[in-house]
């Protein structure tokens, strides 16, 4: 009679695991149950790739952005300090005065100094 040999299935599984020097120099390690059982940590790490990926992406983008947004906020503070140095030129009173006889509206300059109102 011969005699069988009986392995526990926890046993057979630490069997399965081991991977010795024969199976790598085979590719046995590349077998369909290996691949099959290494599948969810292989889809876990493409997952991390792409959205490593994506935040480049999206890093570069932001980062493009930014920089136009920097000169154009350049470009504005230019046009603006140039807005205010045109207003303060035309607010001058002699500014003021000339615009008024180009335009002929028949107001002239007060030679009085103003009365200053108080309650009594």
């Amino acid at each position: 009679m011969k005699e069988r040999e009986f392995i526990s299935v926890k046993q057979e599984q630490r069997e399965a695991d081991k991977i010795s020097w024969n199976d790598l120099m085979s590719a046995d390690i590349f077998t369909r149950t290996a691949v099959v059982r290494q599948l969810p940590f292989m889809l876990f790490i493409v997952l991390l790739m792409m959205l490593y990926i994506a935040n480049q992406h999206s890093y570069v983008r932001k980062h493009r952005e930014l920089g136009r947004m920097k000169k154009e906020v350049a470009v504005l503070r230019f046009k603006s300090m140039e807005l205010r140095a045109e207003l303060m030129k035309y607010s001058r009173q002699s500014q003021v005065l000339k615009r008024i006889e180009d335009k002929k509206m028949g107001l002239e300059l007060s030679s009085e100094p103003p009365i200053i109102l108080t309650e009594e």
